[in-house]
């Protein structure tokens, strides 16, 4: 074993990981979830309707709901990456595409669409709080994470003890005192 002091130290880099973040409460996980899936869901829907549109002939409904069918999934998948723009757009879109179903005096499906609105609300509010919560996390990093002075590369090595009596170092029984 080398004694230079001016050698590097011996490390495994691959055993120290960059510190991970703590875990995103459940409760606005499970918002963003829940919503994306239902945003997916409404995307399905669109692009069947669409297709069964273009299969009996009309071409303007079936592109147009083919289009909204691939907005609604764009969004869905921009809600699942917990982007604050897509969850509001995909809110503000849903919200007046009803109204404007409302003023048509289409009032087929409104109490679905009051709980789907209900879920894009709370899936954006998952957003804005998981964003907050991920802004708190690096300001004030919980206990749960690792600190730097936990990993192997920067703790000092231990003193080797010597081997043969009368060395420096070397632990030696206290004499009685008189």
């Amino acid at each position: 074993m080398e004694q230079n002091p001016y050698s590097a130290p011996a490390a495994d880099l691959q055993a120290s990981p960059a510190a991970p973040l703590g875990k995103a409460p459940d409760d606005v996980l499970r918002r963003i979830k829940v919503g994306w899936i239902v945003a997916v869901l409404c995307a399905a829907i669109n692009l069947l309707s669409g297709l069964l549109a273009l299969k009996n002939g009309n071409t303007v409904i079936g592109t147009t709901s083919a289009i909204e069918a691939l907005f609604i999934a764009a969004l869905a998948y921009g809600v699942r990456r917990k982007h604050r723009v897509a969850a509001s757009v995909l809110l503000a879109y849903y919200v007046l595409v009803r109204i404007a179903l409302l003023l048509t005096g289409n009032l087929s499906g409104a109490g679905l669409g009051v709980i789907v609105i209900l879920v894009y609300l709370s899936a954006a509010r998952g957003t804005f709080q998981y964003h907050r919560w991920l802004q708190q996390e690096r300001r004030f990093p919980s206990s749960q994470r690792p600190r730097l002075s936990d990993d192997p590369l920067w703790r000092t090595p231990p003193r080797p003890i010597a081997a043969t009596p009368g060395q420096a170092g070397q632990d030696a029984p206290i004499p009685p005192t008189a």
